[in-house]
């Protein structure tokens, strides 16, 4: 295990950590062995591990034996764990989920949701000391690239199976019935488990490959990487999310941010064209958070169905689910949400319990209790606040969501101040890639809940590298044993 150098180490473990990221069975890392039959204790397993079997992913396999080769070399070389100035902000935000686990109404949950964070914090620390050079920065770019088009062909191939051949994959998901655009099929490729984590996963990927091609000077390289681009984007497309205003933004912060575009800032067009992306954006993600979802349930089977009315059923249901009303043809009403609810329950938990909030991950039961006790609909559907500030909000309080915007803003300013310092650095494109697509996430954050994404915890690890690099010029020596 040691006889390896420690730069072939980490040019080993930095794919294997990429490729386990994309990889998101529905129900854990359990559930394909349980799909296949290979293992008859998988049901009796995930019992077991009730509300934690779920989450556990590829990622944490290839997770757990990193770590343990990293922190054996690390004792045994007597190296120096390199802690980021962002680690201050995520301690205190763990600190304040784990305090919540004393005053929370599912103690259960709050504990999963702490151990969850923990595990990510853990997580990036490992990124950061893993990739400790700028050429191993730039490995993991390129495997980024590499792995995000692995994956991006895959689902293409799968879109093109179900609406070019009819063939329903494992690649795309069917919605049957679905308001606005009838039957579909939505696009999450090896993201099994939802299709919202892979269009969130090609933000990061958008926005570096975006930022690497207006910085190329080779023609014929800029073109290919535009293609890239392209290709992501049409996958983002046919995953028909709610994450696309984080793309967006993300993609014109790249693009106005790249100096490329800013050399020609005083050409009109440019201004124009600024001033335009900037209205669509804000049109997008004031329609995405207020005007997109209607509800539908299968009456036929007495299951509630999202999305999902069997071809038999004679007439599809409109659902109110704040007032309980079934209706037997479909109205859409624009001025209504099911998440919208979601958020006005959120903020009835914070009316309820202002400071430390219901618990953190206890959102849901909550709900449960609200239904019980007549507070919310019978029907209600099991769901989340469906945004990281109202879920913070409600379940760890006024002082859980200061300590969040501190973990964020701690994450952003800094690397916008550098991005302004750094204008003239050779690696100007890599910080403003950075930044934009964490800008991109924190707007995101508004309507998904996107904490416990973990490639949002790498793209944290990728903006700590960046500024220990850059604060370091001419000072770290990027030679490897």
């Amino acid at each position: 295990m040691f006889i390896i150098s420690k730069m072939s180490f980490a040019k080993i473990a930095i794919p294997l950590i990429l490729i386990s990221i994309t990889v998101m069975f529905t129900h854990g890392v359990f559930s394909p062995l349980g799909d296949l039959g290979i293992s008859k204790n998988t049901k009796l397993l995930q019992n077991s591990l009730s509300g934690i079997s779920e989450k556990l992913q590829l990622s944490e396999i290839i997770f757990l034996i990193i770590f343990i080769c990293a922190l054996i070399r690390f004792i045994i070389e007597k190296r120096r764990i390199y802690w980021s100035p962002f680690i201050k902000p995520m301690i205190v935000y763990l600190s304040i989920v784990a305090f919540s686990i004393t005053i929370s109404v599912s103690p259960r949950n709050s504990l999963i949701e702490f151990i969850g964070l923990l595990y990510l914090v853990v997580f990036f620390l490992l990124w950061i000391n893993i990739v400790d050079t700028k050429e191993l920065l730039n490995y993991a770019v390129r495997w980024w690239i590499i792995v995000s088009v692995a994956v991006s062909i895959i689902g293409l191939s799968g879109v093109i199976l179900a609406y070019g051949f009819g063939i329903n994959n494992i690649f795309v998901k069917y919605f049957g019935k679905h308001p606005y655009v009838e039957d579909i099929y939505r696009v999450c490729s090896t993201f099994f488990q939802n299709e919202k984590f892979f269009s969130s996963y090609l933000l990061i990927s958008i926005a570096l490959t975006l930022s690497l091609a207006l910085h190329e000077k080779n023609r014929s390289k800029r073109i290919f990487l535009l293609g890239i681009v392209l290709l992501f984007s049409i996958n983002v497309f046919f995953t028909y999310s709610r994450s696309i205003v984080g793309i967006l933004l993300a993609a014109y912060m790249v693009i106005f941010g790249s100096r490329v575009v800013s050399e020609q800032s005083k050409k009109r067009f440019v201004k124009v064209s600024k001033r335009l992306g900037a209205a669509f954006i804000i049109a997008v993600w004031v329609l995405v958070l207020f005007f997109s979802y209607v509800q539908l349930i299968d009456m036929s089977s007495n299951t509630m169905a999202l999305f999902d009315l069997p071809e038999n059923m004679k007439e599809p249901f409109y659902y109110r689910p704040d007032i309980g009303i079934k209706q037997t043809e479909i109205t859409l009403h624009y001025n209504y949400t099911y998440y919208l609810l979601l958020k006005q329950y959120a903020l009835k938990m914070l009316a309820e319990r202002p400071l430390m909030g219901v618990g953190g991950g206890a959102f849901i039961e909550q709900m449960k209790n609200y239904s019980r006790d007549g507070k919310a609909p019978r029907d209600y559907l099991l769901f989340d606040p469906h945004s990281t500030f109202f879920g913070a909000l409600a379940e760890i309080g006024i002082i859980g969501f200061i300590a969040l915007m501190y973990l964020w803003f701690s994450i952003m300013v800094p690397l916008k101040n550098r991005l302004k310092s750094s204008v003239m650095q050779p690696d100007f494109h890599l910080i403003l890639a950075f930044y934009a697509a964490t800008v991109g996430f924190f707007v995101q954050g508004s309507d998904i809940d996107i904490m416990n994404f973990r490639f949002l915890w790498l793209l944290f690890g990728f903006g700590a590298i960046a500024l220990r690099f850059n604060e370091r010029i001419g000072e770290y020596n990027d030679s490897r044993e």
